[in-house]
């Protein structure tokens, strides 16, 4: 099994929309998601202040609710509110982590090992979880990059 680490993080503010979608529907729902954040950024002439990222706050096997945005300059998170987004925090606190290689539609093998690896640690996993994305859209599927970051206690 693969070695996650367990680090500490520091919040940052997130600039976010919140969607709901089928499952089925996810990759169209974020393509649409980031044109409308990019619009928002481009409005008040703001900077992303990290790679894009993916909050998801509840799921099932139909569908899931999940908040995209990006990190965002602390000075800039009221003109961002003003633009219409949302305003929240990146993970905080304890969180496993793991980079995941590979098409999107495999990144369910990481959760699947982080799983195993949170049980055999003795950790408990929040409900939710968070992805950052490293890779642009036109990346050939096996170099996709993706980061799991998954609270635990």
């Amino acid at each position: 099994m693969p070695e996650f680490p367990v680090v500490t993080l520091k919040p940052d503010p997130f600039a976010y929309i919140t969607i709901s979608t089928p499952m089925a529907d996810i990759a169209q729902a974020m393509g649409q998601g980031f044109g409308q954040l990019d619009a928002a950024f481009s409005q008040v002439k703001a900077r992303m202040a990290g790679p894009p990222m993916c909050h998801y706050v509840a799921y099932d096997e139909k569908s899931t609710t999940f908040q995209l945005g990006y990190p965002a300059r602390p000075d800039e998170a009221e003109k961002l509110r003003a633009a219409g987004l949302e305003i929240g925090e990146t993970p905080s606190g304890r969180n496993m982590k793991a980079v995941h290689m590979g098409p999107y539609d495999t990144v369910v093998t990481t959760y699947n090992a982080m799983t195993e690896a949170i049980k055999a640690r003795g950790l408990t996993a929040a409900e939710d979880m968070w992805e950052a994305y490293y890779s642009p859209p036109d990346t050939p599927p096996q170099k996709i990059k993706t980061e799991v970051i998954w609270p635990v206690a």
